[in-house]
């Protein structure tokens, strides 16, 4: 009889090693998105906090920052031309934005002699005290992402980038791959727009916009990583006077054209075929998946544990990665976990067999699945410990959709709904509630007429918790 229990667990372990249970696939992108994008901002303006910040805050987007780190003000100081103050840009660090570097004073680095780190006429000391700086001033962010003056560089350049920073950022007007050599790490690809005078009206502006946005897309269709250059941002009623200054502003780019090309990119964000994200976290993301390892550490219908490594500086290479994990036919649901983070998620079916898209860390540690039940997932919902608003579903939707949310102790909850603009559209909830978990139907017909497709947003309140979600009305 023992014999007979042994040799059924060894056929059901053979069985699920044959079956390759834990196999990995990494995605080209976070959350298998089609491609990758990044608003790139230079100089460090304080235009940029101004107006900028606020734009890629409502969409939830980040942005890589490149500063002159002596040219930011301290608080006690004047502003110099028209750059910014280092609180603003520390506050946008801590808001998930990348500060990047570009350089001390904004030189031409090919005429630099190679020099040391201390002498202030060198390549050396403009890379290496720029990022210094910027990380004395973000204490608790590496600075990675170079941005090279004028966009200007050669091979002696790129010898010393690097040495301090793991990609360079130039010009060109086609998008990056989404691998890259170690030479294209530091050429990377972005793109200016140069507007055509006059510039009279917004409307001026729609040709460069629509032209990009044909850009972007084609970027999309490739899986390409695409970048956009952007220096002032301020509203279309203040470019005149920009162009008109005695050192006239390097296109500066209207508040409402860079608020249409976030709606877009937003619109494609939620339909899965753009990753926006900082220079810095793609750049992290792509080197991990390209040297990321894994070994399948055990595997049965029960329990599936992997390891997963790189060769990089675990300091800076600490992005998760998406990576769809092979699990047998009978897991609906899984748990997994790794340095104890648990996650719970459903699985899909593809043509090599069931998968779950899991979120991992190289060198993070053991990666463990393990298959739960539905009833599992519900009582784990219903047992509320916390606030949440959910993403709605479906989403995209049409006509109406469903917004769940769960709060952990009564309170007075609201619940509203607001178009891209800002302006509130409907109150859904707007009552004390016990703790629990809520569904609230939301459809755009009840309170707008006319509903047209787009972003929109849903905000929750609940006491002190605060959260808002983007969901898109697609006729």
């Amino acid at each position: 009889m023992i014999k007979q229990i042994v040799f059924i667990i060894i056929t059901i372990a053979n069985f699920c090693i044959a079956q390759n249970y834990g196999s990995l696939r990494f995605t080209n992108y976070a959350d298998d998105r089609k491609s990758a994008f990044s608003l790139t901002f230079d100089d460090g303006l304080k235009t940029q906090f101004d107006y900028a910040k606020p734009i890629l805050d409502q969409y939830g987007f980040k942005g890589t920052f490149y500063v002159l780190p002596p040219y930011l003000a301290e608080d006690n100081q004047d502003l110099i031309w028209r750059y910014g103050r280092w609180n603003e840009f520390q506050q946008m660090a801590a808001d998930g934005n990348e500060i990047g570097s570009h350089t001390m004073n904004h030189y031409d680095l090919t005429t630099l002699f190679w020099g040391s780190i201390n002498d202030d006429s060198t390549l050396l000391y403009e890379l290496y005290q720029s990022k210094i700086f910027i990380e004395q001033k973000v204490p608790n962010e590496k600075c990675i992402s170079l941005n090279y003056p004028y966009t200007v560089h050669n091979s002696d350049v790129d010898s010393a980038a690097r040495l301090f920073y793991e990609n360079g950022r130039a010009l060109d007007q086609i998008p990056n791959d989404s691998s890259l050599s170690e030479e294209e790490w530091f050429g990377l690809k972005a793109t200016v727009i140069e507007f055509d005078q006059p510039r009279d009206s917004i409307s001026d502006d729609l040709d460069e916009l629509y032209t990009f946005l044909d850009w972007t897309q084609n970027s999309i269709d490739n899986h390409k990583w695409g970048m956009i250059i952007i220096h002032d941002v301020v509203p279309f009623n203040q470019i005149d006077s920009l162009l008109n200054l005695p050192d006239p502003v390097y296109e500066p780019i209207a508040t409402e054209w860079f608020g249409w090309l976030c709606d877009w990119l937003a619109t494609r964000s939620l339909n899965n075929n753009v990753w926006v994200e900082t220079v810095g976290n793609i750049t992290r993301y792509i080197k991990e998946r390209d040297n990321s390892n894994y070994q399948i550490i055990s595997s049965s219908n029960q329990l599936i544990e992997v390891n997963i490594s790189d060769n990089l500086d675990d300091t800076i290479y600490n992005f998760p990665l998406s990576a769809y994990v092979k699990i047998p036919d009978n897991w609906n649901y899984v748990r997994t976990e790794q340095n104890g983070k648990v996650d719970t998620l459903t699985t899909t079916v593809t043509d090599s067999g069931r998968v779950v898209l899991a979120k991992v860390i190289p060198d993070k540690g053991i990666l463990k699945l393990t298959p739960i039940t539905a009833s599992t997932v519900n009582n784990e919902i219903g047992n509320v410990v916390e606030f949440k608003l959910y993403q709605n579903y479906p989403n995209p939707f049409n006509p109406r959709t469903n917004i769940q949310y769960a709060i952990s102790s009564r309170q007075f909850v609201q619940l509203k709904v607001y178009d891209v603009l800002g302006n509130e559209i409907t109150t859904l909830v707007n009552e004390e509630q016990p703790a629990g978990n809520y569904n609230v139907e939301f459809d755009p017909a009840s309170s707008i007429k006319n509903p047209a497709s787009g972003l929109y947003f849903y905000r929750l309140q609940a006491g002190e918790y605060v959260q808002t979600r983007k969901m898109i009305l697609l006729k």
